[in-house]
């Protein structure tokens, strides 16, 4: 027999239709970011009427938006129709550190609608439905589309600038040596790493056209580096500790495997190599990572692991996990030597 009651004692048609709320969650978050709402609330406390003329909106709508919203903590409403920001809703605000408002911009863009859309083909067929629906993979899209590329750079940074933060916070890079950042992008995370070890220099190996367009970031820090390829044909540069932040949860096995014997090839016997990546809790507990996992799977169609699918993988690659460091952040550094 059916158990009518879920989890907890609640009721399963309450629940479901609790779960299906998130949608309409979401989408408001969508619109509070893209009118600036929090922004303009700063530290004080207003009314939606106040508000209303600097974004645009009818007063009484607005003020229901930010009701909904502050009965779920983001806004707090004081009794008189009026509100102000709360933690969860500072980070809606430009510039606030680590904030989320480019993520919500990017979570309501066109292709992120289009490809969610067609999570089923993904369920089917194991592969990106971003790439079904655009015609192409996500990065080669955003390549061609700089309006989008900038909603997803400034999303990426806002989640990226606090993951750093806890990074260096939680471990020592003292030893590091000379270090290669492997998908490094614009030299962001090593430049904070040799700003805060003087002792240690580095390299940022990615893309040729990255590389280019990252060389403002070479003359704000002396230490570093930058070279050009591809990390599926080659990793030709000698290194004491390699990274790899966020690179590996946006393919599938195989082809992280492949990135992963491309460093591989590079170590010296005494190299270590740094995953940056979150590690889906094996427990099985409610966790964004579930879903988030899902996300790579419709955009990439990569996947977020479990610590023992990481063991796993980088055995295939010559490699051995030697130990995990959480961060405080979704990020734990898996540290790894060869075999």
């Amino acid at each position: 027999m059916v158990d009518v009651q879920a989890a907890g004692g609640q009721d399963p048609t309450a629940q479901l239709l609790g779960l299906a709320a998130g949608f309409g969650i979401c989408q408001a978050l969508i619109v509070a970011a893209r009118l600036g709402v929090a922004d303009l609330l700063g530290d004080a406390t207003k009314s939606a009427v106040a508000i209303a003329p600097a974004v645009g909106a009818e007063p009484q709508p607005l003020y229901r938006l930010m009701r909904a919203l502050a009965s779920v903590g983001v806004f707090a409403e004081d009794g008189q129709r009026a509100f102000r920001n709360t933690p969860a809703s500072a980070k809606l605000m430009t510039g606030a550190p680590g904030s989320l408002r480019g993520f919500f911009m990017l979570v309501g863009s066109e292709e992120f609608r289009g490809a969610w859309g067609e999570l089923g083909h993904s369920i089917k067929t194991g592969k990106a439905a971003f790439d079904h629906v655009f015609g192409g993979p996500l990065f080669d899209y955003l390549g061609k589309n700089p309006g989008t590329a900038r909603i997803f750079d400034e999303a990426m940074a806002g989640r990226s600038a606090a993951e750093i933060d806890a990074l260096l916070a939680a471990y020592d890079f003292s030893t590091a040596g000379h270090l290669v950042d492997v998908g490094g992008g614009n030299g962001t995370l090593l430049a904070a790493i040799l700003t805060k070890y003087p002792q240690l220099d580095g390299t940022v190996f990615d893309l040729p056209h990255v590389v280019e367009a990252a060389q403002q970031v070479k003359s704000q820090q002396p230490r570093l580096r930058f070279a050009g390829g591809s990390f599926f044909t080659d990793v030709p540069v000698a290194g004491d500790t390699y990274l790899l932040k966020k690179v590996i949860h946006d393919w599938d096995d195989e082809s992280a495997r492949r990135i992963l014997e491309r460093c591989r090839a590079a170590m010296s016997p005494r190299s270590r190599l740094l995953l940056i990546e979150s590690i889906v809790p094996a427990s099985g507990a409610p966790t964004f990572l579930t879903f988030l996992d899902l996300w790579m799977l419709v955009f990439a169609g990569g996947r977020e692991r479990t610590e023992e699918e990481y063991r796993t993988l980088l055995r295939s690659a010559g490699l051995s996990l030697s130990k995990v460091v959480p961060t405080g952040s979704p990020v734990n550094v898996i540290e790894t030597v060869p075999v």
